[in-house]
């Protein structure tokens, strides 16, 4: 295997303006993967989901301003997002409502997991902001609307949410599992 390369990391970032352009609802993705790993699930898989979400999307005015971003070097300690968050100002920070993590949405022995905002299944390692809550609510529903079977996903801080829930945003999103063998 070659040595590891040491190659520039840069976050890609595309904003629909809603009507509403004080209130952001946000979206990320990393780019980069893990040396060891192909990078398809960890992490092509979210930000693939992001350019589908972004296609379908193109041709429409939403109410609130959407942004989505694709993060680099997550992977290298969360430094895309980390940097993105602290260079924002408290005024930028205050626009945005929730940031919507995905991270691992296609891993071949899924299970379909929700960020777990309430804390009923996993307690977090830091506050988890108001907000929260609301976005698992939205995803559960679906989910249970649909008739899928799902789990709660802890609010580990292994992932680009974790810059955002620092900053008192509300935070949430997807995840299907790792490195861990399912159960039946």
């Amino acid at each position: 295997v070659p040595a590891p390369e040491q190659r520039p990391q840069k976050n890609v970032i595309a904003e629909l303006r809603g009507a509403n352009d004080n209130n952001v609802v946000m979206a990320g993705a990393h780019l980069d993967s893990v040396q060891a790993g192909p990078g398809i699930n960890d992490n092509g898989s979210g930000s693939a989901s992001l350019l589908e979400v972004a296609q379908n999307m193109s041709k429409n005015r939403p109410q609130n301003t959407v942004r989505l971003a694709w993060w680099g070097a997550e992977e290298a300690g969360l430094i895309g997002s980390r940097e993105y968050v602290a260079g924002l100002s408290q005024e930028e920070k205050d626009r945005i409502a929730l940031y919507l993590n995905f991270d691992m949405v296609a891993s071949p022995n899924y299970i379909f997991m929700v960020y777990d905002g309430d804390e009923s299944g996993f307690e977090a390692p830091v506050a988890v902001p108001d907000g929260s809550v609301a976005i698992e609510d939205l995803f559960e529903s679906y989910f249970t609307k649909v008739g899928r079977p799902y789990d709660d996903a802890e609010f580990s801080g292994r992932s680009d949410y974790q810059a955002f829930i620092l900053n008192g945003i509300p935070a949430g999103g997807l995840f299907t599992g790792a490195e861990d063998i399912k159960s039946a």
